[in-house]
């Protein structure tokens, strides 16, 4: 199992036998309540999808209680969001692109 972290959200990717699981954490943005959501994404949408560092498994569950949110350029903390997950249709078209086509 490999697992990737987005540290502005704390948002995480599972890898396992070849497919991919993003896993949106509960948040409150706006005094409004977004559950966790687990999403089965394919691997164009896992490429597709930015911000996202490898990290272990044991570091990613002892990070629980830390804030997600960016560092803004004067050193304070920044709104948290929920990571958008790309079409398919995207993800293609980014690939496309990258190959020059």
């Amino acid at each position: 199992m490999n697992y990737w972290i987005n540290s502005n959200s704390g948002d995480y990717i599972l890898e396992h036998d070849g497919k991919y699981y993003l896993h949106l954490i509960s948040r409150w943005v706006d005094n409004v309540y977004f559950p966790f959501e687990k999403i089965e994404i394919t691997k164009s949408q896992f490429e597709a999808i930015k911000g996202f560092i490898p990290i272990k498994k044991k570091k990613l569950f002892s990070r629980s209680s830390k804030k997600y949110a960016p560092t803004l350029s004067d050193g304070t903390k920044g709104r948290s969001e929920r990571v958008r997950v790309p079409s398919i249709s995207e993800s293609r078209d980014k690939i496309l692109r990258e190959l020059g086509l």
